[in-house]
């Protein structure tokens, strides 16, 4: 079965990630996914990330990079995802990680269900070594995830970006992703995407997103949850939704507050 199972492409967007990008390849690569593209979009980092890089593409054929000054996070994103020749499209964080096994179950979920969407799977949070943090968050993420609903998406976005896989004529349908310079606001094609069908859910883990003291989730809360506020409002006009996803939003920046990023 391994040999018809369908392409995936990878997208890294990276910006002076020398500290983890590594991590980020070997777990791509330690999936030994047969049919497989890795395309790293560098924004022109000075750190050391274009030397790891290099070491890995050399050994790796399936990676191909580029290192040029770009407009940020989603223009990344978007220029690999034009560049991809996957059926099945994606994009990592340079500091995110997979699970073991994660590819192999995305690429037979949507070659035993070829009409797929898109699809999402659990995910959990790391620290900078590595170390799972956060868990009881986590575990209310996994909840609403089991009940996976348009309605309790639009409250909270309980989906893990990097356990989350299209279909390339999802992404050719429904556009771009969207976002500042300095954001990627995944919760839009999320709710673009979950008015016309919801994705399929994977019921292992698939990958590890990493909080940082230093990386913009952490560093940006307060104002990448104003702006999923007015997002939510793009998609809904129940004001009891609306209420409740501000409400929800106050609790995380209150949970992040008293919570120590390390």
């Amino acid at each position: 079965m391994s040999k018809d199972l369908p392409r995936i492409s990878v997208i890294i967007p990276s910006y002076n990630k020398a500290d983890y990008i590594g991590a980020t390849i070997k777990s791509i690569i330690d999936q030994k996914y047969p049919n497989l593209e890795v395309i790293i979009q560098d924004g022109g980092s000075k750190d050391g990330t274009v030397e790891i890089i290099k070491k890995f593409a050399k050994k790796y054929p399936i990676i191909t990079w580029i290192s040029k000054k770009d407009n940020g996070q989603v223009d990344a994103i978007n220029t690999g995802l034009r560049k991809a020749s996957g059926l099945i499209v994606t994009y990592i964080n340079a500091d995110d990680v997979y699970k073991k096994g994660a590819l192999f179950e995305v690429g037979s979920y949507f070659l035993k269900h070829p009409k797929t969407l898109w699809l999402t799977g659990f995910g959990d949070i790391i620290d900078n070594k590595g170390k799972i943090n956060h868990q009881l968050i986590t575990e209310y993420k996994n909840i609403l995830l089991r009940v996976n609903s348009l309605q309790i998406l639009l409250m909270v976005n309980y989906i893990t970006q990097a356990a989350t896989f299209l279909s390339k004529r999802a992404y050719l349908k429904f556009g771009s992703f969207t976002g500042t310079r300095k954001y990627v606001m995944e919760y839009e094609m999320w709710l673009k995407l979950g008015s016309v069908k919801m994705p399929a859910v994977l019921k292992n883990e698939l990958a590890s997103f990493r909080l940082t003291k230093d990386n913009i989730s952490a560093t940006a809360f307060k104002e990448l949850l104003s702006i999923d506020n007015n997002i939510a409002r793009e998609f809904t006009n129940n004001s009891l939704i609306l209420i409740l996803h501000r409400l929800h939003n106050l609790l995380r920046i209150g949970i992040v507050s008293l919570s120590k990023v390390t």
